[in-house]
């Protein structure tokens, strides 16, 4: 991971403070202290019925309701098709074998698009990387057969061309694509957002200016490029747009650094074998958070495969500006 930045920091303070009470007052005092902190629960995402007041995965006004997970092409001509990313609520970049890159799109049926794709294969990454949301969509266009019954058995409601073709066009062949108001009338039951480890609030202070972020995988490379509040998204060289939305953005982004290692599958379908391989998201690494223009380098941490992941700097939480986060897991 590369970052260009120039020196400098910016600070932000925080001062509360609480008027004194005198005892005959002390009823009233207590009574105000409790819609103060109903109110400041309330702001933190969570209303007095337990509902999210806030989005928990963009930080945005709305409950964002029920979840989808799509997995999304990102290989040769398959980089000009790519539609619906502009209304993610988060994008994973994972690595799969030969060193390649696939995208794990989330979104919510309150900003979902009328279409996204190119929809591919799900991989060993994506089981324990959704666990925290709860039972989601996961939609796909299959996957090698060693992996099947462990899709099957992970907490997702599984969508592929094999389940439900009338849910993907082209019949579930390449390249495809999915209408996602068609899957959340479908399966009505799907996990709604969740508190999954994001905060959001303003910059911290110690930040860094940063003009671009890269992050490589063996044979991918990405760069996110300072646009105002914005980064905007670039891989191998080319500006990934997002069809009928311009050009591919981020408010937030997050180089996650995990270990790859050798998956518990190879895949033939290419009439050779290839090792699939598994990104370690569960346990901790260093990370790195972009957003404003800056820069801080911190920590990740996620004790179980089901546990919301925990970003730090210095033991402090990061926080996020409210809206959409790439999260890239890069080697370590």
């Amino acid at each position: 991971m590369r970052t260009r930045a120039v020196t400098g920091l910016l600070r932000a303070r925080t001062r509360v403070r609480g008027p004194h009470r005198h005892r005959p007052a002390r009823l009233a005092a207590a009574l105000a202290a409790t819609a103060t902190a109903g109110a400041l629960l309330f702001a933190a995402g969570c209303s007095s019925s337990g509902a999210p007041a806030t989005n928990p995965l963009t930080g945005e006004p709305g409950n964002g309701g029920h979840v989808l997970a799509v997995k999304i092409d990102n290989v040769g001509v398959a980089q000009t098709q790519q539609t619906g990313l502009n209304s993610a609520d988060l994008v994973y970049v994972i690595q799969v074998e030969g060193g390649l890159s696939r995208y794990l799109a989330i979104f919510d049926s309150s900003t979902a698009p009328s279409k996204v794709g190119p929809v591919r294969s799900a991989r060993q990454t994506d089981i324990p990387l959704l666990e925290p949301f709860g039972r989601v969509g996961l939609a796909y266009s299959g996957a090698i057969s060693g992996l099947l019954p462990d899709l099957a058995a992970a907490n997702v409601q599984n969508i592929t061309p094999e389940i439900n073709a009338s849910l993907f066009s082209n019949a579930g062949s390449s390249p495809t694509f999915i209408t996602p108001s068609q899957i959340f009338s479908t399966y009505p039951n799907l996990a709604q957002t969740k508190d999954v480890g994001f905060r959001f609030g303003s910059a911290p202070g110690g930040g860094q200016p940063a003009t671009s972020v890269s992050a490589k995988m063996p044979a991918a490379a990405f760069e996110f490029t300072a646009s105002g509040q914005k980064w905007l998204v670039s891989v191998d060289g080319r500006a990934v747009t997002s069809t009928g939305q311009g050009r591919a953005s981020a408010d937030n982004v997050i180089i996650q650094h995990v270990k790859v290692v050798a998956g518990k599958y190879t895949d033939h379908n290419a009439g050779h074998p290839d090792n699939e391989v598994f990104s370690e998201t569960t346990g901790s690494g260093s990370a790195d958070f972009y957003r404003d223009g800056q820069v801080w380098h911190g920590q990740w941490s996620k004790p179980n495969n089901d546990s919301p992941t925990s970003y730090t700097v210095s033991g402090t939480i990061m926080l996020l500006t409210p809206g959409r986060t790439w999260i890239v897991l890069e080697g370590s």
